[in-house]
């Protein structure tokens, strides 16, 4: 039954990952990240009620504590005191982008395809390597810092899914690890944000271009 559960959840999360790629606001993104999040824990949770493996329950409760409310709040903070309300300028239209990340499944099933042996697997790794696919796109196509942090974010979901799905979790220092480098990775891009704020009056990463010669 965990089992079963596990792949509804893991088919919620990518549905929540189309949401996000779909989305021109940033604070939706932000909370539809929180919701992917938190349905990462509960594969988690699955995971641990289906193989007995008690650490991977901790790794549910720490990916709630730091994926779901803290990187969520200190994003939020950022949109808030930058006065950032949404996300206009994209390189890749939001028709065009929802076709191309339906193209990226299509690539992860072909990939996962001989590699996962039982449908389990399979719909894991295909899922894990859409959304981790699907967030690198996010980070190339869209103009402003915070929507290129999130991309980010989502990528690293989808390898923190692959670890918890394939391998029934990694040993709980490296999950101690990941998580805290996400974390400490916001809150230094976060950091940059700000100065690309007071220095560009703009997040938008294209005017970076002007410190080029």
């Amino acid at each position: 039954m965990s089992l079963k559960v596990a792949q509804l959840l893991m088919t919620l999360l990518l549905v929540v990952t189309f949401m996000m790629l779909g989305s021109k606001r940033l604070r939706p993104c932000v909370r539809l990240y929180a919701l992917q999040s938190l349905l990462i824990a509960s594969i988690a949770a699955s995971v641990a009620a289906s193989t007995g493996l008690a650490h991977i329950y901790l790794v549910a409760l720490l990916t709630s504590a730091v994926k779901v409310i803290t990187i969520p709040y200190i994003l939020l903070y950022i949109i808030r005191e930058i006065r950032v309300q949404r996300e206009v300028e994209l390189y890749v239209n939001v028709p065009s982008s929802l076709m191309a990340g339906g193209g990226l499944v299509l690539l992860a099933l072909y990939i996962a395809q001989p590699i996962a042996g039982d449908a389990v697997m399979r719909e894991g790794l295909t899922i894990s390597l859409a959304t981790f696919l699907i967030g690198l796109f996010m980070m190339v196509s869209r103009k402003t810092a915070l929507a290129q942090i999130l991309g980010l974010l989502v990528a690293e979901n989808g390898l923190f899914l692959a670890a918890i799905v394939l391998t029934s979790g990694m040993p709980l220092i490296v999950e101690l690890g990941i998580a805290f480098d996400a974390l400490v990775g916001v809150v230094i891009m976060g950091v940059l944000v700000f100065r690309i704020k007071r220095t560009f009056d703009t997040i938008d990463t294209g005017s970076l271009r002007n410190l080029i010669g």
